[in-house]
């Protein structure tokens, strides 16, 4: 038995229940962060479901898709390549080391550094970057076919906003360990 009527999602009864729950506080930034929150969900999986055929997952396509967006000669070092990409930091060399493991990257030695590595793209991680990324954008864009040209503008200006706002304030001192892992 479902409460939620036809026009709402399912951060609409969240909202709905903490008003009902505690009318003293104003749920209004549950509606922003678990929009977004669940929308990112819904996109890794989608993103997955498109990956899979070209033998890619959401993370071996954000590493080879940040060393091809570097420019020739398409590498990086492991920690450039974790700031270039859309993932975390955890597990960053098992990751190389499964891009690797399917020949698409390669490691050499870091001239700048005796103790550092350099992440290359090979040839044929390239290829399959290019092709990936084809059907990424094509994908993305479909979803975002919701939106008319306007509001995906608007909506871009507000997330971009947002984000550099994040990105250029510390985080509080008292923020809570594994704050951002989920808002209900």
């Amino acid at each position: 038995m479902s409460r939620k009527p036809a026009n709402t999602d399912s951060i609409a009864d969240f909202i709905t229940d903490w008003q009902r729950e505690r009318p003293d506080l104003d749920p209004w930034p549950l509606g922003i962060f678990g929009r977004t929150s669940r929308i990112y969900a819904h996109f890794l999986r989608r993103a997955d479901s498109w990956l899979s055929p070209l033998g890619l997952s959401w993370e071996t396509f954000s590493l080879i898709a940040a060393l091809r967006r570097s420019g020739k000669p398409y590498e990086l070092n492991p920690t450039e390549l974790q700031r270039q990409s859309l993932l975390t930091s955890g597990a960053m060399t098992n990751r190389i080391d499964r891009v690797e493991a399917l020949g698409l990257v390669e490691r050499r030695p870091d001239t700048a550094d005796r103790r550092g590595v350099i992440v290359r793209l090979t040839p044929a991680g390239r290829a399959l970057a290019d092709k990936a990324i084809a059907v990424h954008f094509s994908k993305a864009a479909e979803i975002l076919g919701a939106l008319n040209a306007r509001e995906r503008e608007q909506l871009d200006q507000l997330l971009a906003k947002l984000l550099k706002s994040l990105e250029t304030t510390p985080p509080a001192a008292t923020e809570p360990r594994g704050a951002g892992k989920g808002f209900r």
